[in-house]
């Protein structure tokens, strides 16, 4: 499996980030990370293992400015995932992440 989506945007100075747009870039990144792996586990415990790969960011291990929802989702999807891998080792699932740089998209232009 691999968790791939994400959202971004020009959130503006960390003090007049709403709850809601942090909320929202939470809910995508992070909690759509969470609920994939948590509905493909199962399966991959009945088949006996699989591999899962999540897609956070290089923000997530670097930050970034005037990015604090987005950095500190791709930082939580890091960490979600190293404790993830450590739980599910031993049922033979691996649980990976790659941080791909900066890419130009019409998100990241915004």
């Amino acid at each position: 499996m691999v968790n791939n989506a994400g959202i971004a945007g020009n959130e503006g100075p960390f003090h007049e980030i709403s709850i809601e747009k942090w909320q929202r870039t939470q809910d995508i990144n992070l909690t759509g990370t969470f609920l994939g792996m948590k509905h493909v586990i199962p399966n991959m415990l009945d088949n006996g293992g699989g591999s899962i790969v999540n897609i956070p960011s290089i923000a997530g291990l670097t930050g970034g400015s005037g990015a604090s929802s987005y950095t500190a989702s791709k930082g939580a999807v890091r960490l979600l995932t190293k404790a993830t891998a450590i739980d599910y080792s031993k049922n033979n699932i691996r649980v990976n992440s790659v941080h791909p740089g900066y890419i130009e998209t019409p998100m990241t232009s915004l």
